[in-house]
């Protein structure tokens, strides 16, 4: 990539200069502003205001939504109106709408409830699920046939239902499309979710329930084993035999034999489709476990009864046991959309050449060899070897990353980055990309990249679909620590990228959830663990954030995994996300492709996130001038069970789980 090096100076510091001067304050003013919405002060939430307002502060629009939120029932028609002409197109104004909309459903003002909805953009989903009722009860009012089936795929979403919904509840019964037949249908996808309470919710509407039932529902779910034994649970209606549906369900999450036991004890008060139900969620979980019996189990299972989950461990139990033929069939019978999905249509081509119709895989693999991601390196190696990094399709010219600077979102995102609102700044970014195609997103990189927002560049590069820049999609910050500590491990510097891409994305600040920090996303019990080996006496936690300590923590660990798998990267990646343990414990009783290892975990979490790190790790490779070795290669083979236990360094880390 040609580097422009005098603009990109000149910009940046024009751009500091101006923010020192405009923004000074504003980070005092908008704390305040924020802890006065926090405590509905109004009072000092308007002073905020007009502070900022005398000072044209970008980050005006957000004092103004808060204290829209708080006043939201005295507002009238034009004062929303006026906010939304001043923010026209912003992300706070599509906020706004959402606010209003809820409240002229509430309202059931459903002309102008269908008005307003039709100002946002069509690229703009309505997330709250409250809007999204009341969009269908405006629908049904409207006579829109649509509404209906809308209605419909809402409910069978299996989403939490607040008091917003009920309106379209109550509608969506009078007309008959919550029957019930979908009553009971909802009643059990929510109980085998565990949302006891969307299944009294969907139970309360039955005509066939009672008190006896939902005092029941509650002892099944505080207490499954107690309520199987005291055998008080109904078995004269449907709604009773799903608690015991339910109750096999959990059994065999936890042991399958167990659930199996219970399913011989008890099946003979479910009737056919209920039996086969069971026997589904059985054999989902048995597939979870890798048990040896879950592809029969699944054999015996009636194909309309399967949900899109069930379909694909069903083909994962056929792809475990590299029974090909049985693969084909499964990925055939899919659901057309679950079957168009790329892991699928991947996983077919491989079956149709164990099959010997190469002209038939060539075919899907030709298409999905021209998709950047995981199964589009794979396909394209089995066509023939990628040479090298695909050449970058668009580099953005100065002028466009000027011109991108100068946007009222960008420079209120920059206000939000100065007064430390990441959050809201991401969110700001993530809206602004919706509009942009992929020239534009490239751009949006470039300029984040200028910044030092190296999680937004990626987000933006990697949002590209026909073109794109694959050096900003695969940045390389901070090379001197990584390539030092790779080195120092002797472990491969693009497999380090490849983790931080995807536990970071390079924000050296980010903490997760469950605590886990830095650029390398060290839990802290597992950095304490490795600096107590390191001999790092003075270490603490709030070292987990400091770039040099972090990457030498983390790296520490990854030459672990790895030593702890004799070297497959695959297995140590996996276990670097879900700990040693759970990844020795899915290996096979034989060898294993690395690829289906992969495509067989079964955590989501972990399954996605060893594709992803192994992705990056093979675009990493060219990147950083290293020698290129196909995916495939990258992903090896699995040793069996029995030989991976033997080769495991016996040290125990019982607080590297945690990861």
């Amino acid at each position: 990539m040609k580097t422009r090096f005098p603009f990109f100076v000149a910009l940046a510091a024009a751009l500091f200069i101006v923010a020192t001067a405009a923004f000074a304050g504003d980070a005092e003013v908008y704390a305040q502003a924020k802890q006065a919405y926090q405590t509905r002060n109004l009072a000092q939430l308007s002073e905020a205001t007009d502070t900022l307002r005398q000072k044209r502060s970008p980050l005006l629009p957000y004092l103004q939504y808060w204290q829209m939120i708080l006043t939201l029932d005295q507002l009238s028609y034009n004062q929303v109106q006026a906010f939304l002409q001043e923010n026209n197109e912003s992300l706070l104004s599509q906020r706004v709408r959402e606010l209003w909309l809820k409240r002229l459903g509430r309202l059931q003002f459903w002309d102008q409830f269908i008005e307003m909805r039709a100002q946002m953009p069509m690229y703009y989903s309505l997330n709250d699920v409250g809007n999204q009722c009341y969009q269908i009860q405006a629908g049904i009012a409207m006579d829109d046939p649509n509404a209906y089936e809308d209605g419909k795929k809402l409910l069978l979403a299996g989403k939490d239902l607040p008091p917003d919904c009920q309106g379209m509840l109550e509608a969506l019964q009078q007309v008959g499309v919550l029957d019930e037949k979908l009553l009971l249908t909802l009643y059990r996808d929510a109980l085998f979710a565990n949302k006891p309470g969307l299944a009294k919710a969907m139970a309360k509407r039955s005509s066939k329930t009672d008190a006896a039932l939902f005092k029941q529902l509650d002892e099944v779910t505080q207490n499954p084993a107690l309520a199987l034994k005291k055998g008080t649970i109904q078995d004269r209606s449907a709604y009773g035999r799903a608690l015991y549906m339910y109750i096999l369900h959990r059994q065999a999450k936890a042991e399958i034999e167990v659930a199996r036991a219970s399913y011989q004890k008890y099946n003979g008060l479910l009737d056919a489709e209920e039996k086969q139900l069971v026997q589904a969620y059985i054999a989902l979980e048995a597939a979870r476990k890798h048990a040896p019996e879950a592809l029969q189990s699944f054999n015996k299972v009636t194909a309309s009864v399967l949900n899109n989950e069930q379909w694909e461990w069903y083909a994962r139990a056929a792809l475990r046991q590299q029974d090909w033929n049985q693969l084909l069939k499964v990925i055939s019978d899919m659901p057309p959309v679950l079957g168009e999905e790329a892991a699928w249509r991947y996983w077919k081509a491989r079956a149709l050449l164990m099959k010997g119709t190469p002209a038939e895989a060539n075919a899907l693999l030709a298409k999905l060899s021209q998709e950047r991601h995981f199964y589009g390196w794979l396909a394209a190696e089995e066509l023939g070897p990628m040479l090298g990094e695909p050449t970058a399709t668009y580099q953005p010219a100065d002028d466009e990353v000027r011109q991108f600077s100068r946007q009222p979102a960008v420079k209120r995102m920059e206000a939000l980055f100065d007064v430390e609102a990441r959050y809201e700044a991401r969110l700001e970014w993530m809206y602004l990309l919706e509009a942009l195609d992929d020239p534009g997103r490239i751009v949006a990189a470039q300029y984040a990249m200028l910044k030092g927002w190296f999680d937004l560049a990626v987000l933006a590069a990697d949002k590209t679909s026909r073109t794109h820049n694959f050096e900003l999609r695969y940045p390389t910050p901070y090379r001197d620590y990584l390539q030092k500590a790779s080195r120092s491990r002797e472990i491969d510097e693009a497999w380090v990228y490849g983790i931080i891409r995807q536990e970071s994305r390079f924000m050296h600040y980010a903490k997760s959830s469950v605590g886990a920090g830095g650029l390398m996303q060290v839990m802290p019990a597992t950095a304490k663990w490795i600096a107590k080996k390191l001999g790092l006496n003075s270490y603490h936690d709030g070292m987990l954030h400091d770039i040099e300590t972090n990457v030498n923590l983390g790296t520490y660990y990854m030459r672990y995994t790895l030593d702890t798998f004799n070297g497959q990267e695959v297995m140590a990646t996996a276990a670097y996300n879900a700990g040693p343990s759970r990844a020795r414990r899915w290996a096979a009783s034989t060898p294993l492709e690395g690829a289906i290892y992969a495509e067989t975990i079964p955590f989501s979490e972990t399954r996605n996130y060893v594709k992803k790190v192994l992705a990056n790790a093979h675009m990493y490779a060219a990147r950083l001038g290293l020698p290129v070795v196909t995916l495939k290669k990258r992903l090896g083979t699995i040793p069996a069970r029995s030989v991976a236990e033997a080769d495991t360094v016996t040290t125990t880390i019982t607080i590297s789980e945690q990861e």
